[in-house]
This record gives C-alpha cells, sequence and structure tokens, in this order.
C-alpha cells in the first residue's frame, strides 16, 4: 500500500472519529428532549394533587438522567424544606429535611456548589432505609412561580459530578420552567375553584364556562410556547447538525426550489448559500450520466412522484458551477410533517472518486493476487521441469568433448534452458514480489544480454557507454535483467516510429554532503535515455504508481516494479523528462569496492567436477529429478540414498544412525504436494541431531526460505534449476 492511500485511508479514519464523537452528542441531545417529552406528557395529563406531579417529575429525572437524588425545596426563612426523591430499585417514599442555607443565598438562578464550600455539614450524609449517600456535588436550580417560589435540589455521586451538573443546568432550567407554569396553573386553578363555590348558584354555569374557556386558552398557550420553542430548538439542531455532516445536503421545497445547503454542498456544487437559495435545484445541482453523458432526471421531482426514499445512479457526475465534473453517489428523500405531508426534499450527495479508484485497485490487486497463486505453482512445476532438462544436459556434456557437433548443440541447449530459468524469476517477482537472491554479479553484461534481447527485431538503435571499470555488485540478475527489459520496453513505446536508446553505467561516489538519499559510498549508475514524446511533468511523480501508465497499451506494471527491485537492492530510481525531447531514468545501486569479481572462466570440454566422499540423503516427489540427483552425487563419488517425501527422510536419517552409518547431508525440495516438506522435515532432524547438515533444492526461488536458508536450519539453498557443477560446488562447500 503507498503512503499516499495510506493517508487517505487515516483522513477517513479521522473522519469517522469526529462524526462518531458528534454522533453520541446529538443521542445526548436526543436523551435530553426524551426527558423534556416525557415531563411535559406528565404535567399535562396529571390531574392529581402537587406532590405526585413532583414526585413524577423527580422520578423521571433521576431515571432518565442518571442524577441520584433529587428534590423538590420551598424556601421558609432561612431554612429549605424538602420534599425529597431518592433513585434506587426500592420504593423512595417522599419526607420532608431542614437543611441551613448560606447567608448570601439570594439568588434567582441555578446555583452550583461543591458539598462544603456553600452548603454546611448537615447536607450529608442522606440516609434512607439501608442506604447512605454522601454527595459529591450539589446544585440548586430557581422553580419561582408567580404563587410559590422554590428551587429544585440536585445531588450527585461519583458517576454525576459537578461538571455533570453543570452540563445539565440548561436542561433542568427548561424542567423547571415547565414545572412552574404548570403549579401556577394548579394554583390558579385552585382559586378559581374556591372563588367558583363562594360565588352565587346564579352565577355558576356562568363561571364553569369561564372556567373552561380558560383552561383551552391556557393549553393553546402552552401548545404554541411549546412547539414554538421545538421548532426553535430543531432549527437549532438542524443546523448543527448539517454543519457537521461529512456529505453534501440541500434542502429543497415541494416546487424544487433550493431552501438550505451545507458548506460540503457548496464546496461540490460551486454555489454558495447566498447565491443558491430559492433558485431552482436544477440550476444548482446539474447531474449527468457518466456513460452517455445525458441529463438525469431531476431527483426532487422523483421524490415527489414516488413519495419515498429515491438513490441516484451510480454513474452520477455532477457538473460544478466551477467546471469541475465529480463523480458522486446521492439520495433524495421527502421532507413530511406531523400529518405525514410531503413539505420539502432533502438530497444527501456525496464524493465517490477516490472510493471508486479505491475498489478499483482492490479488484486489480485481488486480480494480481490470484495470478500470484497461479505463477508461483507454474514456476514451481517449470522449474522441475527444468532442473531435469538441466541436469541431463549437464550429464551429456560431461560425456561429449568441446569439439564434438553434440557438445555445441548441447551447449545451445543449456542456454536456451537458462533463460526459461530467468523468465519464471520474472513471473515470480511479478506475481509474489520475492525478495532477491543475489550474488556477485557484473552489471555490464546483464546490460548487453537484457537489451539486445528486447530490441530484436525493433526499429529502435542501442547505444552503448559501458565503463571497463565497472564495481561489482551483489546483485539479483534475474531481477536487475527484468529492470532492464522494462526500461527498454518503456523506451521503445515511447518511439513508435523509431529512435535511439543510450544507456550509459559507471561507477559513482556519494560523499556525506552529496544531495541523493542514500548512504555515502560507492555505488554504479545506470541511466537509460530514450528522445521520445516525453512525460508531462505533473504525472512524474505517479509514474511508479501500480497501475498508472501514459501508454494505451500495458497493464502499468512494469514500473511499479522496477521501483520495487531497486528499492529491494538498496538502491534509488528517479527520472527526468521533457516533452518532445525524451525521457532518462537514472539508477544508483550499491556497489562493493574491495571486492573483485572472478573473471568467468573458460569451459574446459567435459569439465570434471571435485569429487568427494560421504553419505547424501535427497528427497524430491518428482521420480525424474530424484533419478537425476542420483545420478550427478554418484558421479561425484558420493552414496547416495533416496526418499520421496519428509517422513520418509526422517525416519532413514534416523535408521542411518541407529545402525552406525550416519547421513553426511540431506539435500531436500522445500515443498512436497500431500507430503511433508524441507522445512518442517528440517526442524524435525535438527530435534534429531542438531548438527544436521542441510541443503534445501527448491523451484519457489523466491520463497523467503531460499533467500535466508540459515534462519530456516538449512547449510545452504540451491534453486531448480541448476547445473551439475552448480550442485557439486554447493554439496563440497557443505561437506567441506
Amino acid at each position: 500500500m503507498s503512503s499516499d492511500t495510506q493517508r487517505k485511508i487515516e483522513k477517513l479514519g479521522a473522519r469517522v472519529q469526529a462524526l462518531s464523537a458528534k454522533n453520541i452528542r446529538l443521542s445526548e441531545i436526543c436523551e435530553d428532549y426524551l426527558l423534556l417529552a416525557a415531563i411535559s406528557e406528565l404535567v399535562n395529563t396529571h390531574h392529581g394533587n402537587l406532590a405526585d406531579l413532583l414526585g413524577g417529575v423527580m422520578e423521571r429525572i433521576c431515571l432518565l438522567q442518571g442524577i441520584p437524588f433529587c428534590a423538590y425545596c420551598v424556601k421558609a426563612g432561612d431554612i429549605l424544606l424538602f420534599k425529597e426523591y431518592y433513585f434506587s430499585l426500592s420504593d423512595a417514599p417522599l419526607s420532608v429535611r431542614h437543611i441551613s442555607l448560606p447567608s448570601d443565598f439570594s439568588t434567582k438562578h441555578t446555583v452550583h456548589c461543591c458539598v462544603g464550600e456553600k452548603l454546611n455539614s448537615s447536607c450529608r450524609p442522606f440516609k434512607f432505609g439501608d442506604f447512605e449517600f454522601t454527595p459529591r456535588a450539589v446544585m440548586l436550580v430557581a422553580c419561582h412561580s408567580s404563587l410559590n417560589p422554590a428551587y429544585l435540589f440536585f445531588a450527585g455521586n461519583t458517576n454525576t459530578p459537578e461538571a455533570y451538573l453543570r452540563k445539565k443546568a440548561s436542561l433542568l432550567e427548561r424542567i423547571s420552567e415547565i414545572i412552574c407554569t404548570r403549579i401556577d396553573n394548579m394554583l390558579l386553578a385552585d382559586s378559581l375553584g374556591e372563588l367558583n363555590r363562594k360565588l352565587d348558584q346564579k352565577v355558576a354555569k356562568r363561571t364553569r364556562q369561564l372556567a373552561k374557556v380558560n383552561e383551552e386558552l391556557r393549553r393553546e398557550i402552552l401548545d404554541r410556547r411549546q412547539a414554538q420553542r421545538e421548532l426553535n430548538e430543531e432549527r437549532e439542531l438542524l443546523m448543527v447538525t448539517m454543519a457537521s455532516i461529512g456529505d453534501g445536503v440541500i434542502s429543497t421545497d415541494t416546487e424544487g426550489r433550493v431552501v438550505l445547503m451545507n458548506k460540503v454542498a457548496e464546496e461540490l456544487t460551486g454555489w454558495s448559500m447566498q447565491d443558491a437559495g430559492s433558485r431552482p435545484l436544477t440550476e444548482i445541482f446539474r447531474i449527468i450520466n457518466e456513460q452517455n453523458r445525458q441529463t438525469c432526471e431531476n431527483p426532487v421531482a422523483q421524490v415527489m412522484k414516488l413519495g419515498e426514499v429515491v438513490g441516484m445512479d451510480s454513474n452520477t457526475i455532477l457538473l460544478s458551477k466551477d467546471g469541475r465534473e465529480i463523480l458522486i453517489g446521492d439520495s433524495g428523500a421527502p421532507i413530511r410533517d406531523a400529518g405525514g405531508r410531503i413539505i420539502g426534499v432533502v438530497l444527501v450527495f456525496r464524493d465517490i472518486t477516490e472510493s471508486r479508484r479505491l475498489e478499483s485497485e482492490m479488484f486489480k490487486a485481488r486480480k494480481l493476487e490470484s495470478v500470484g497463486v497461479l505463477a508461483g505453482g507454474i514456476a514451481h512445476d517449470f522449474n522441475n521441469l527444468l532442473a531435469g532438462i538441466m541436469g541431463n544436459i549437464s550429464l551429456a556434456m560431461l560425456r561429449s568433448k568441446k569439439e564434438d557437433d553434440i557438445y555445441s548443440l548441447l551447449a545451445e541447449a543449456e542456454k536456451a534452458s537458462h533463460r526459461a530459468r530467468d523468465l519464471t524469476q520474472q513471473l515470480l517477482t511479478f506475481a509474489r514480489g520475492g525478495e532477491p537472491v543475489k550474488k556477485l554479479s557484473s552489471i555490464a553484461d546483464i546490460i548487453r544480454d537484457s537489451s539486445a534481447f528486447v530490441l530484436r527485431g525493433s526499429n529502435v538503435g542501442i547505444e552503448y557507454a559501458i565503463a571497463p571499470d565497472l564495481l561489482p555488485l551483489e546483485i539479483d540478475p534475474g531481477q536487475i535483467s527484468q529492470v532492464i527489459r522494462n526500461l527498454i520496453i518503456n523506451a521503445v513505446h515511447a518511439m513508435p516510429a523509431g529512435g535511439l536508446i543510450k544507456i550509459k553505467a559507471e561507477n559513482y561516489y556519494i560523499t556525506s554532503a552529496a544531495a541523493e538519499n542514500l548512504p555515502p559510498g560507492a555505488y554504479v549508475s545506470l541511466r537509460v535515455a530514450d528522445n521520445g514524446i516525453g512525460i508531462k511533468q505533473e504525472l512524474l511523480e505517479r509514474i511508479f504508481d501500480p497501475y498508472f501508465s501514459t501508454k494505451q497499451i500495458g497493464s502499468g506494471l512494469g514500473l511499479a516494479i522496477t521501483h520495487s527491485i531497486i528499492r529491494k537492492h538498496h538502491g534509488e530510481i528517479r527520472v527526468e523528462s521533457w516533452l518532445g525531447k525524451g525521457t532518462e531514468f537514472i539508477i544508483l545501486l550499491p556497489a562493493l569496492e574491495r571486492v573483485k569479481l572472478q573473471a568467468p572462466e573458460q569451459e574446459a570440454a567435459t569439465p570434471e567436477p571435485h569429487r568427494g566422499k560421504g553419505r547424501i540423503l535427497i528427497m524430491d516427489d518428482e521420480e525424474m529429478l530424484r533419478t537425476m540427483l542420483f545420478v550427478m552425487l554418484v558421479r561425484c563419488g558420493y552414496e547416495v540414498i533416496q526418499a520421496v517425501n519428509g517422513e520418509e527422510v526422517v525416519q532413514k536419517y534416523r535408521e542411518a544412525a541407529a545402525e552406525g552409518k550416519p547421513i553426511d547431508l540431506v539435500i531436500m525440495d522445500l515443498t512436497i504436494p500431500g507430503g511433508m516438506g524441507g522445512r518442517e522435515a528440517v526442524r524435525k532432524l535438527r530435534l534429531f541431531d542438531p548438527h544436521v547438515k542441510a541443503l534445501v533444492a527448491s523451484g519457489y526461488s523466491n520463497d523467503p526460505v531460499m533467500a535466508d536458508y540459515a534462519a530456516h536450519g538449512f547449510s545452504g539453498a540451491i534453486a531448480k534449476p541448476f547445473k551439475f557443477q552448480e550442485l557439486c560446488e554447493q554439496v563440497g562447500k557443505i561437506l567441506g
């Protein structure tokens, strides 16, 4: 995953966290509305005495807000008379308690105070039956009705500290207003009742009629006040919610004219709310189909016609006012009043350009992963076949002379097998991105062989400038060959009418003051330049991204693989380009200054390998490979024992030790279909004999075991296919 993708994922994660926090706040607001609704319903429907009403109100406050103690207090001189409710699982009776007030207590507003600071110690602890409660914070809320000045008293514990009570102050003051209004009405009703009873029977009928009118008027006033209050609260909540939503939101009336837009909608459409207000949605929200470029149906019209939520086509493009084309996902929903009548439409939409790109990349990655599984199996089987071919060619060459015609034919067959081996290595590198299997090499021959192979039959020429004293490199020849081929193929595609490729290789030294992002030391610099069409400067930063390509052909993976290979060799690759003039890739690879590369020895006719002695146990599920290994090792002078899988290897190794004829070396394949492979077998052998010597031979040349065989318990590694001489050298090296 690229760093750019990672940053975008982190940004999305941060946005999700922010929305989650806002969602929690909205949930708290909803709980407050629930409490207000419950108390409003109780107050409007209660017809009992004041004590029952207050008990019901305090019960709901304690239950819905988690406040452990609530009391209704009436001031009498310097004394507060408490009618209290204690939140517990048992019934808590109303009782009367006296508490001294501070001398400066005269406010009509909400008072917050910690226990012991403004209220004396008689405030604590509270004890109710078997329960004893020590408040951590208390709060007095003025509950002054016109006829009955009083207070609401709240006490909190460790779960409801002072900060929590302060946070709920506004809500509790609203509840106080509701209670005060109800108390006034109850007292007024009582007064009117008392007056009615004193009136003459002659006016009793008119009095009852007047009381009824007054009651209706009172209810209408309360309803209107409540409706206005709720409307203001809902509007405020709506504005806060819309501002916090990460999607674009536009609301319209039934005629499709814009009523409200949030900031995201302004950014996506290019219209400000000030300019867009009262304009038709079709003018502000212009959408077309991504595939046929036809104008999409007005979403407001669809919602009004169907009367339900309507999802837009995922191929919808929003034409912004500033000329941008933004791929969006959106939906429209009706806005209904309390009676269910549609009074408008709300449209919610978001930019899905990035999510579409990520989906596409994930799909390609899944395809590449599938190809990798297939490629690994094919490469393994193909390498096993090549191992048999190359091994038998090596044996045949041992039995012929260099001047014989058959020897030259066998040599050509061996070269072709080497080329086939490199192809499987490239397949593994492409599909699995394996670690390089490095060896000391000269890049000069790799440059010439790789470029000649790619340019064969093309109309593109090549010019070399390779320094004769190039330092040796510790590289994977197959992977570096693939890098050179990828760069040359890229250059050929940039010159469809033909042209010239210049390849320059020289030693390069980085000092501590150099600007490169590499440690100081010796490097080999490789430059591959063409005189093709060039690349735009704004595209250069993405040139190594997977699936990115400026060409009509190709998968966009070549340069991404090239970049990956160079990084795994601890090198650096960069690109410079000029439109109409060409492109140049510069590669720096770490070199070895104090190491001399052995000159390739001239092949002697049928070179006989060094002979050794000892007992070798070989394991491979392919009979052809076992036979070839048997012949090779016997020719080198070794006694050879064969096994098909890891279980048989462990058994024969133990039997040989018990017979006093220990095994000197075990050569094992890494994977055995349906049986124990080399990785598990060497682990079991080491439990039996910690000094066992084992050589791993596998067609999975990019397997981590091959790159770091010692960490997995092996004494050496050899990649299939291999030549006779290579096998004998490895065996001789391990056995000393």
